[in-house]
C-alpha cells in the first residue's frame, strides 16, 4: 500500500463527493466511465432514430436493445466468476477494446457508405451486439472495482457518483444526438461513440486498484452457482435486485417508446432526443440528493419513493394529450428512476463479500440491464399491436411492483405485513 492510500485510509470520516472526485485513482474511472456512458447514450439514440426511420417499426427499435443487452444475460454470470479470480482492472480494459472494435466497424461502415448506403438495420443490430458482449464480459468487474478505487467508508459515495456518470450520460448523450442527427448526421454520431471507449480505456490504464480485503481462497467454490446460492440464502439480497430489475424494465419505455410518441404526436427527431435527454436530465439533482436522502430516511424507503414517482410519471405518458406533457412524464420516471436504483444498489454493495462480489453484481447487471432485451420486445410489440399508450401500462404494473418491493425492504424483520 502507497503512503497515499495509507494516510487515505487513517482518515476517520468519510470524505465528501469533491473530494472523492479529486482521488487520484477515482477521478480517471470516474472521467472515463462518464465519457463512455455519454457515448453509449449517443449511440442508443441514434440507432434508434436511424432503425425507426430505416423500418418503420417500433419492434425492430426494441431489437437494438435486444441485441444490445442479450449478452448481459448469457454472459455476466460467467464473466462475475472470472472477476472474482482476475485482475478486473484488465478484465475491463479487455472487454471495452472489444466494444470500441464494434464500435468502430459500424462508425467506418457508416462514413464510407452512408446511413443510406448501409444495407438495411442489421449493420446497426451488428454493432449494437458487439457493443452489448463487450458491456456483457465488462459490467461485472466495473461494479467490483469500485470499491478497490476508494476507502470503504467512501462506498456509498462512489456508488453514487458512478451512477451519476450514467445519468448525465443519459442526460447529455441525447442531447448530443439529437444535435448531429439535425447537423452532422447519424455517422458522425456512431465515430464520436467509437471514440468515448478510448477515454474510458485510458482511464482505467490510469488507476491503481487497492488491495481486495479478502484473498481469493483456493479452496472456495469459484463456480457462479456460489454467488447464485449466496442470493437465493439471502433473502434481502434477493428483494434487492428484485427492486433494480423493476427499475431497469419500467424505465425502457425512455428508449424504446420514444420514436412511437415522437410519431404518434407529430413530431420527429427533436422530441425523441428530448424525451431520452429530460430523463437523465431529471436524474442528474436526483442522483445528487440520492445520498443525502438515503442517510436521512433510509435507502428502502427513498427507493419506494423513487417507484412511486415512476409509476406516476408513467401514467402521466400514458394519457398525455400534448408534448410538453409526455416529456415532463418521462423526466419524472427519470428522477425516480435514480433514487430507486441508487439506493438498492448502494445496500447491495454494503452488504456483499468481496469474495463473491464479481459473481453477485453479474446478477446485478442481469437484473439491471440483462431485462432490457425482454422489455424492449415486450414494450416495442405491444405499442405495434394496441399502441404506444396502452403499452405504458406495462411499465406502470412494474414500477408499482418495484414499490411494494421497497415497502418489504423498509417494514422491520418481523413485522407482520400490511
Amino acid at each position: 500500500m502507497t503512503d497515499h492510500d495509507q494516510a487515505r485510509e487513517a482518515e476517520p470520516h468519510p470524505r465528501s463527493s469533491g473530494a472523492v472526485l479529486t482521488d487520484r485513482n477515482f477521478a480517471p474511472f470516474f472521467l472515463g466511465n462518464l465519457t463512455s456512458n455519454t457515448g453509449n447514450w449517443l449511440f442508443n439514440v441514434s440507432a434508434a432514430v436511424v432503425v425507426f426511420e430505416l423500418t418503420r417499426s417500433a419492434f425492430v427499435v426494441g431489437l437494438v436493445s435486444v441485441a444490445q443487452f442479450l449478452p448481459l444475460v448469457l454472459l455476466s454470470p460467467s464473466a462475475g466468476a472470472v472477476a472474482d479470480r482476475v485482475d478486473r482492472r484488465r478484465m475491463v480494459i479487455f472487454s471495452q477494446t472489444f466494444a470500441a472494435v464494434a464500435a468502430s466497424a459500424l462508425a467506418l461502415a457508416s462514413l464510407l457508405l452512408g446511413i443510406e448506403g448501409l444495407p438495411g438495420a442489421w449493420p446497426i443490430l451488428a454493432a449494437a451486439a458487439g457493443i452489448g458482449i463487450g458491456n456483457a464480459l465488462s459490467q461485472p468487474a466495473m461494479n467490483s472495482l469500485v470499491p478497490g478505487l476508494v476507502a470503504r467508508r467512501d462506498l456509498a459515495t462512489a456508488v453514487s457518483l458512478t451512477s451519476l456518470t450514467y445519468n448525465i450520460g443519459r442526460a447529455v448523450g441525447p442531447a448530443g444526438a439529437g444535435i448531429l442527427l439535425v447537423t452532422l448526421g447519424a455517422e458522425v454520431a456512431f465515430l464520436i461513440n467509437a471514440c468515448s471507449f478510448l477515454v474510458l480505456i485510458a482511464g482505467l490504464l490510469l488507476v491503481r486498484a487497492r488491495r481486495r480485503e479478502e484473498e481469493p481462497d483456493p479452496a472456495a467454490d469459484r463456480s457462479v452457482r456460489a454467488g447464485v446460492r449466496y442470493v437465493r440464502n439471502d433473502p434481502t439480497a434477493l428483494l434487492l435486485l428484485g427492486g433494480v430489475a423493476a427499475a431497469g424494465f419500467a424505465a425502457d419505455p425512455a428508449i424504446t417508446l420514444a420514436p412511437s410518441f415522437a410519431d404518434l404526436l407529430g413530431r420527429g427527431e427533436a422530441l425523441v432526443a428530448a424525451i431520452v435527454s429530460g430523463f437523465g436530465v431529471a436524474a442528474i439533482p436526483a442522483a445528487l440528493l440520492s445520498g443525502r436522502l438515503q442517510n436521512r430516511h433510509g435507502s428502502a424507503p427513498i427507493a419506494g419513493v423513487g417507484m412511486a414517482i415512476m409509476t406516476v410519471g408513467s401514467l402521466a405518458v400514458a394519457v398525455a394529450p400534448w408534448p410538453w406533457l409526455v416529456l415532463v412524464g418521462f423526466s419524472s420516471t427519470g428522477a425516480g428512476f435514480v433514487l430507486a436504483v441508487t439506493s438498492f444498489t448502494t445496500l447491495l454493495q454494503l452488504q456483499l463479500p468481496d469474495a463473491l462480489r464479481g459473481r453477485v453484481m453479474a446478477l446485478w447487471t442481469v437484473a439491471f440491464l440483462g431485462n432490457r432485451p425482454l422489455a424492449a420486445a415486450i414494450d416495442g410489440g405491444a405499442a405495434d399491436l394496441i399502441g404506444p399508450r396502452f403499452a405504458m401500462g406495462i411499465a406502470i404494473t412494474v414500477s408499482l411492483l418495484g414499490a411494494l418491493i421497497a415497502m418489504r425492504l423498509a417494514r422491520p424483520r418481523g413485522a407482520p405485513a400490511p
